[in-house]
């Protein structure tokens, strides 16, 4: 698994694309219920940082164009893809408390503990990048995370131990799978998805 990070951060570019008025629309359609509205390379091209698409080319050995067009494709995916139920969750096992969106340590944290996670866990490859997901076992997921911290995160919940460990096998993988667009976790997507508005993440 790489530690590579994409610089400027793919952040900026969801920011963008949130901010400006030809995407805007578009851009609550992602994040919110009903279907996704398309979006077009030259719409990603147009509202990417400076730069951001070289690196991305380069990191992909693609052109320019082809990024773009693979960008505009996968954001409106992972955006929809992202519900605040599933960071919750993760938040609880990763032992992770009273969390607020400007605190930058606690995307850093989330992207820690997902990396020891996949690393742990033999299906982790199908999760980064693109695919279908390998689903995960309940034992797994105990020998991931540890009798302690499953304890921790039903305490946290008021859920019993079951639950919990049904849930965390359930949103494991499309969790880590949302964060690694480009087959690496990445901690920009985490800042961006915490900062939203309709993310809860203040209780556990």
């Amino acid at each position: 698994m790489s530690e590579t990070t994409v610089s400027p951060v793919l952040g900026q570019l969801l920011t963008a694309l949130a901010a400006a008025p030809a995407t805007a629309a578009k851009f609550r359609s992602w994040t919110g219920e009903g279907s996704n509205e398309p979006l077009s390379a030259e719409e990603v091209a147009a509202a990417a940082p400076a730069g951001m698409l070289k690196q991305l080319a380069e990191l992909a050995q693609v052109s320019e164009a082809e990024a773009a067009a693979s960008l505009a494709v996968e954001i409106p995916a992972l955006l929809d893809a992202i519900p605040a139920e599933t960071i919750e969750a993760f938040r609880a096992a990763a032992k992770i408390a009273a969390l607020t969106p400007e605190e930058e340590a606690a995307a850093e944290q989330i992207a820690a503990e997902a990396r020891t996670l996949a690393a742990a866990l033999p299906q982790s490859g199908s999760w980064l990048g693109s695919g279908p997901n390998e689903s995960l076992t309940e034992e797994q997921v105990v020998q991931a995370l540890g009798e302690d911290k499953i304890a921790e995160a039903a305490a946290a919940r008021g859920q019993d131990r079951a639950e919990v460990i049904a849930e965390l096998t359930r949103t494991l993988p499309a969790f880590i799978d949302a964060i690694s667009p480009y087959a690496w976790v990445d901690v920009d997507v985490l800042r961006f998805v915490l900062a939203q508005d309709d993310v809860n993440v203040t209780s556990v």
